[in-house]
């Protein structure tokens, strides 16, 4: 008898709550946000872009600190915010929080945990959606934390996958992306029902064999079983063409060409699927027969592109290497035209004969390892370099453009980009099958670079080198005003000019941002508005921040920031050879056994 007026308590609660915010309706999630915040991307773009604009390069200076909430761990996911309510998750629950105080509202804690590096949440129909670490969703009410549905994996893998991106909602539908595909895993793409998370279809990244694209992978051959095909990025949705879009990761064996021949589709692609029924509408791959590890990982931007004097629709998608490619997003057809150029070859690795480049454009970042960065006696590789064991010495430029969002502003037609230059040591194994290893080097030196490209031409409009490796933290943030920001690993905040990339306005928080999988990095900031006051929300490591103009809470001191160089750990002895030994034990994926690789390899 208790319960009814409990819910009666939650649904008057909840009719306050949106008579006095306001909801935004469906039809609004494919225009760029102002008041809310509900996606992970701000909309079904992925812009990043706020039409808001009370601050500006005038009063920048005014902006500090409204309130901060320290979460109970560290998280990585970008804050949403919907109906004066803010959501973010962490590993173990969900936090939300009271938008304009940052008091705790409610917690909603899953049996299952949620995958270590969950980015985020998405809002619709009044739930939140959150993918767990077992492929698992959960849906509990906004205004109250309260269980609706659970969704759970009834595959035949023996090992799910996680979901670390955040879903996304559209038109009733939340669309999940599947991570671990690093892990000999065969990754994809689902859709739910939004009301009551039943499956509604299921896409295949690596395809079976029949099935088209199957012909780019070795016949007789289970290889297509373990292929990978990972999905780290919230998918974008244009609801008037029906299509959702993923950009896909590398194919598995992660370093083994040699033991899948082929283009390997559909890894390192941008797919279209329809939005109701999951079948492809058409790809674009980027990367054939990936052996280095670039899989398309940078969340990819709707936007209308200029073209022949008439507006498209485009889809912009960031490769590893910082090249910008973009296709009409309703057939595919590239908007910069695309040239296959030759590359490195090494038959041992089935290396494809060309690799895709946009004609003209340009590259964020060195193409190759600079003279500097690496200490002597190790090789400085580039861009699609073959890798092999009898390489031991090998380092690669490896991610300048990594998970870090980019940001789209209909105002200047710029995207804008952060990135890294942080080179890695690889090592691949004898065995194509075996993980190899990607480290970096002691008294190896690494930096970051923030950049705007003109989506007009292509070419880089400006770029400003900085200390700290920007390709998986809190990546860029444009707002009407004209401003672009961007959270630090060092705990700062800063605010850029959009147009030509002044510094206007840096914050301390204090805090480092929390370690991403290629370094430190904070989350994404957004930008919403409550009571009519323009708000930036971020977190750093377990605090939230959200600031505005005249907050009454300072800068703080800095915390010791990440090295800018790799540091040493234990004695240091001068040698003109090294000698390494390692021993890894890993399941093999054919034979089902486990495997010791042993190898030594000198380097003088």
């Amino acid at each position: 008898m208790s319960r009814g007026p409990k819910l009666l308590v939650s649904c008057v609660c909840l009719l306050a709550l949106i008579a006095t915010v306001g909801v935004r309706s469906a039809e609004d999630l494919g225009q760029h946000p102002r008041a809310d915040w509900p996606l992970w991307g701000g909309d079904w773009n992925n812009s990043r872009y706020s039409t808001l604009a009370q601050i500006d390069r005038t009063n920048i200076g005014k902006l500090a600190g409204v309130w901060t909430t320290e979460l109970g761990e560290q998280s990585k996911a970008a804050p949403v915010v919907s109906n004066g309510l803010m959501f973010i998750p962490t590993r173990t629950q969900i936090y939300a929080l009271n938008a304009a105080s940052g008091k705790v509202v409610w917690t909603y804690k899953p049996s299952t945990p949620f995958a270590s590096n969950t980015r985020g949440v998405a809002l619709g129909e009044g739930l939140v959606f959150a993918g767990l670490g077992d492929t698992g969703v959960v849906a509990v009410r906004q205004a109250t934390g309260e269980l609706v549905w659970t969704y759970k994996y009834t595959g035949s893998d023996k090992r799910p996958g996680g979901i670390s991106a955040a879903a996304t909602y559209a038109e009733g539908v939340v669309i999940v992306p599947v991570t671990g595909g690093d892990g000999n895993l065969r990754c994809r793409v689902f859709a739910l029902d939004a009301k009551t998370g039943q499956e509604l279809w299921v896409f295949q990244v690596v395809p079976a064999p029949g099935d088209p694209g199957s012909e780019t992978w070795p016949r007789n051959s289970e290889a297509w079983k373990f292929g990978g095909g990972a999905v780290w990025m919230t998918p974008s949705v244009d609801r008037d063409v029906g299509l959702v879009y993923v950009g896909t990761g590398n194919a598995v064996p992660q370093f083994g060409g040699d033991v899948r021949p082929g283009d390997n589709l559909y890894t390192d692609s941008v797919i279209a699927l329809e939005l109701k029924t999951g079948e492809l509408r058409w790809h674009r791959q980027l990367v054939h027969h990936d052996i280095w590890d670039y899989d398309l990982a940078t969340p990819l931007i709707l936007y209308d592109a200029q073209v022949n004097g008439r507006q498209l629709k485009a889809i912009a998608s960031m490769r590893t290497d910082g090249y910008l490619f973009a296709f009409d997003r309703t057939t595919g057809n590239p908007i910069y035209p695309i040239e296959e150029r030759k590359v490195k070859q090494d038959r041992r690795l089935n290396t494809s004969p060309t690799q895709p480049f946009p004609r003209g454009g340009d590259q964020i970042g060195p193409n190759c390892v600079e003279e500097g960065l690496v200490p002597q006696g190790f090789a400085r590789g580039c861009y699609f370099d073959p890798l092999h064991p009898d390489m031991p010495n090998l380092t690669s430029p490896f991610m300048t453009m990594r998970f870090a969002p980019m940001a789209y502003s209909p105002r200047t037609r710029y995207f804008y980009a952060t990135a890294c230059v942080s080179p890695w040591w690889v090592r691949r194994p004898d065995s194509g099958w075996l993980r190899g290893l990607n480290t970096h080097i002691p008294g190896q030196k690494e930096y970051g670079i923030v950049a705007a490209i003109d989506s007009r031409t292509n070419k880089i409009a400006w770029q400003k080198r900085v200390a700290m490796p920007l390709c998986s933290g809190g990546g860029a943030l444009t707002t009407a005003s004209g401003l672009m920001f961007n959270a630090t690993p060092d705990g700062e905040v800063v605010a850029y000019d959009a147009e030509g990339g002044a510094t206007l306005w840096q914050f301390q928080t204090g805090t480092n941002g929390p370690m991403a999988s290629t370094g430190p990095g904070s989350t994404p900031i957004v930008s919403y508005e409550v009571d009519g006051r323009q708000h930036l929300g971020v977190v750093m490591d377990r605090t939230v921040w959200a600031l505005a103009l005249g907050g009454p809470l300072t800068a703080r001191a800095a915390a010791e920031p990440p090295p800018a160089e790799q540091p040493f750990t234990g004695v240091v002895e001068r040698t003109s050879k090294i000698e390494l030994a390692t021993v890894i034990m890993q399941s093999n994926p054919v034979s089902g056994s486990n495997e010791t690789w042993p190898y030594e390899y000198g380097i003088s």
